[in-house]
């Protein structure tokens, strides 16, 4: 449908009513620059609003400048999440700043070695947020309208992780991986639970399995733990090293995870680990679960849809989207795809034969 350069980042396009949206960059020279979020129009990709909310955060490996959070919207504003760690509401109609919270100023946050990276999550009209923060403030509840905390617990450092949403008995629980801990919290900032787990730092999200099930994954000689809930009381039901993500999340579907175990897209057992299916050839790629397809885009743009079973891997079809390092998941709205690569993104219409 279109194609066109937008700037450096990892961050993902989020698709709302008549607008996309994701976070780019754009460098002064050689030592500054500039993170904006940036509005487009979902027609044909023409930006619409520009609003600039840090300097640019410079990745000291090569891997890629900007920012890597992805943002999150509501009715109102869209929330977003600097390299730097400032968490910005921008109007969504304008793009006009609401607030602002810097992470490291008010919380003695730390920078992390490749860049603020975790995402902005609403839940009941607050925003949920990892902060790794000095002084017991590890996590916390913002106020969406002004960003004001409403809350903030826990000792945790800054990782690479988002928190995640799920309910188990009826309460919303909020989990957050950080270090050798899965934690839990209420809405109102309750503790709920802690586990220790054999893995640590996970850069990937944990994954729900109804109805009290956690699927959690990261490199290393222990690959992925399943913890269930029963009461509040977490208890390991099973470990293995048939799966361990890197920086792509794996999904759950009908008994069985769909992740990438480093560099090789597979299918596990969500009862045993045991491998059911693996497929080699998209790098470190990245996939998201569209109704009963696995949507791919590998790690150098080729976009590929993939059958979510386990009777084997199975395309439907793939095409080459886009050109270079490919690290950021794809977005689906509308029978539409939308991709990116390090400073370019694209949109494809997905015409079923």
């Amino acid at each position: 449908m279109w194609k066109k350069e937008i700037g450096s980042a990892f961050s993902e396009i989020i698709v709302l009513e008549d607008i996309i949206c994701t976070m780019t960059s754009e460098t002064t020279d050689s030592v500054t620059g500039s993170e904006f979020l940036i509005a487009f129009d979902k027609k044909n990709g023409d930006e619409i609003w520009k609003t600039k909310v840090d300097s640019i955060f410079f990745d000291v490996d090569g891997w890629g400048d900007g920012p890597k959070s992805t943002p999150t919207y509501d009715e109102d504003n869209i929330y977003c999440f600097s390299g730097f760690s400032k968490l910005t509401a921008i109007s969504k109609k304008t793009g006009k700043i609401i607030w602002v919270v810097d992470f490291v100023a008010e919380f003695g946050s730390s920078v992390p070695r490749w860049g603020a990276s975790t995402s902005p999550i609403l839940v009941d009209n607050i925003l949920i947020m990892e902060v790794g923060g000095t002084e017991s403030r590890g996590f916390a509840a913002f106020n969406k309208k002004n960003g004001e905390v409403i809350w903030m617990k826990g000792n945790g450092f800054t990782t690479y992780s988002s928190p995640a949403i799920t309910e188990i008995d009826g309460e919303t629980q909020i989990l957050f991986t950080n270090g050798s801990n899965l934690h839990s919290y209420n809405t109102k900032g309750d503790s709920l639970w802690t586990f220790q787990m054999p893995i640590r730092n996970p850069n990937s999200h944990p994954v729900f399995i109804e109805p009290n099930k956690i699927f959690i994954s990261a490199l290393g000689s222990v690959g992925f733990v399943i913890v269930e809930i029963i009461d509040n009381k977490p208890t390991q039901l099973l470990q293995g090293s048939t799966m361990k993500n890197d920086y792509s999340s794996s999904v759950y579907r009908d008994g069985y995870i769909y992740g990438f175990n480093i560099a090789t897209l597979q299918c596990i057992s969500a009862e045993t680990g045991e491998k059911v299916w693996t497929k080699r050839g998209f790098g470190k790629g990245s996939f998201i679960l569209v109704n009963d397809k696995l949507v791919v885009l590998s790690d150098q743009g080729k976009l590929i849809l993939v059958e979510a079973s386990p009777d084997g891997y199975s395309e439907r079809g793939s095409f080459q989207a886009i050109e270079g390092k490919c690290w950021t998941a794809p977005s689906f709205a509308d029978g539409k795809v939308y991709v990116r690569n390090l400073t370019e993104m694209a949109c494809y219409k997905i015409i079923k034969n």
